[in-house]
C-alpha cells in the first residue's frame, strides 16, 4: 500500500480518487487527511496536496490544468501582460466544466472566455498527464496562437535565453533548449510560426524583447547581447555603434551597482559609442519618447562610424 503523500507525489500534487483506490489506500485515511488539512478535495473525485498554487486549484475545479498565459509564471517564464482570464487546459473527452471559482457554473464547449475561464483543447490523441499545469511546449504553443505577437515572445524569448556572459559563472541553460525550439517550430501551425521566428535566445527581459520588436517592426535591424570593447556587451546595438539599453530598478540598484554603471558608459563613450538607456517603464508604456530619441540619434549619425570617429579594435 502507498501512502497518500506518495501517490499526490508520483500526480505532481494532484490525484483522482481511483488512483487512492489503485495504490490501496482506504478510504479512512483518505478521509483523515481531509480531515486534518493533508488534502484537499477540489472537486469531486479530484484531490490536490494543499499547498499547490490557487490558479491551480482553480483550473483543476474547471476540470483541466493551468494552460497558456496562467501556466507561464509557473514555467519560469516572463509574461509581459497578467491574464484577464483564468487559461484552462482540458481533454477533448473532458466533460461536465464548471467554473473556476462557481461549481454551478456549467463552461460552454466551445474554447471561449466565460465565467472568468479561457478553455484550450487539447489536441486529438494526446494522453492525459499528470500535474496541474500543461508541459512547457503545450504552453508556449497555447499562447502563440491566443495571445498578442508580442506577448508570446516575450514568454518565448525567456523560454530560450541562454546568454553565456550573464554574468553569473554557470553555464548557459535554456528552459527551451534549440533542438526544443526547432520541434516546435516544427508542430506550429503557419500563423504561429511565422510570430515564433522573431524569437530570439539573446534577450533577458520583457523590455528587451519588446524593445528589439518594436525598433524592427520600424524598420530598424538591431543585433541583441553584441559584444563591445572592456568585455561588454549591449543590450541591443542599433547600425555599428548606437547602444540602446533597457534597465531596470533591480540590477542597477544592487550594491557597487552605480560605480559599475558609470564605468562601462565612461569607457564606451571613450571607445566612440553613443549609448541611449531607458527603463522598462519607458519602453513599454511611453515608446513614442524612446522612438523620437532614437530616431534623433540616428538623424545625427550617431549609429554609424564617421569622420573622426575611430572603430575600436
Amino acid at each position: 500500500m502507498r501512502s497518500i503523500t506518495r501517490v499526490l507525489r508520483e500526480g505532481g500534487g494532484v490525484c483522482r480518487a481511483s488512483d487512492f483506490i489503485g495504490a490501496g489506500v482506504p478510504r479512512r485515511l483518505v478521509e483523515a487527511a481531509l480531515a486534518s488539512g493533508r488534502l484537499e478535495r477540489i472537486r469531486r473525485g479530484v484531490y490536490a496536496d494543499p499547498w499547490i498554487p490557487v490558479e491551480a486549484k482553480r483550473a483543476l475545479r474547471v476540470g483541466g490544468r493551468l494552460a497558456c498565459v496562467s501556466a507561464a509564471r509557473l514555467h519560469g517564464l516572463r509574461v509581459l501582460r497578467d491574464p484577464a482570464y483564468l487559461h484552462v487546459g482540458v481533454m477533448r473527452h473532458a466533460s461536465r466544466l464548471r467554473g473556476p471559482d462557481d461549481a454551478a457554473t456549467q463552461l460552454p464547449a466551445e474554447g471561449v472566455a466565460c465565467a472568468g475561464a479561457r478553455l484550450h483543447w487539447s489536441p486529438p490523441g494526446s494522453i492525459s498527464p499528470r500535474g496541474f499545469l500543461v508541459p512547457l511546449g503545450e504552453c508556449l504553443e497555447q499562447m502563440l496562437a491566443c495571445l498578442p505577437a508580442l506577448d508570446a515572445l516575450c514568454a518565448l524569448d525567456s523560454a530560450r535565453e541562454s546568454v553565456p556572459w550573464n554574468g553569473s559563472g554557470a553555464p548557459p541553460t535554456a528552459r527551451l533548449d534549440e533542438l526544443g525550439y526547432e520541434r516546435l517550430l516544427a508542430c506550429l501551425p503557419a500563423g504561429s510560426r511565422a510570430i515564433a521566428v522573431r524569437s530570439s535566445p539573446l534577450s533577458q527581459a520583457v523590455g528587451e524583447t519588446v524593445a528589439r520588436l518594436r525598433l524592427e517592426d520600424l524598420g530598424i535591424p538591431v543585433r541583441a547581447q553584441f559584444p563591445l570593447p572592456g568585455g561588454y556587451h549591449g543590450d541591443l546595438l542599433i547600425g555599428e555603434r548606437l547602444i540602446f539599453e533597457v534597465e531596470g530598478e533591480g540590477p542597477h540598484s544592487a550594491p557597487g551597482a552605480f560605480e559599475r554603471d558609470r564605468r562601462r558608459a565612461a569607457w564606451l563613450k571613450a571607445a566612440g559609442y553613443t549609448h541611449a538607456a531607458f527603463s522598462h517603464r519607458q519602453v513599454l508604456d511611453e515608446w513614442d519618447s524612446v522612438e523620437a530619441v532614437v530616431r534623433m540619434l540616428m538623424r545625427r549619425g550617431a549609429h554609424v562610424w564617421g569622420e573622426g570617429l575611430d572603430r575600436p579594435a
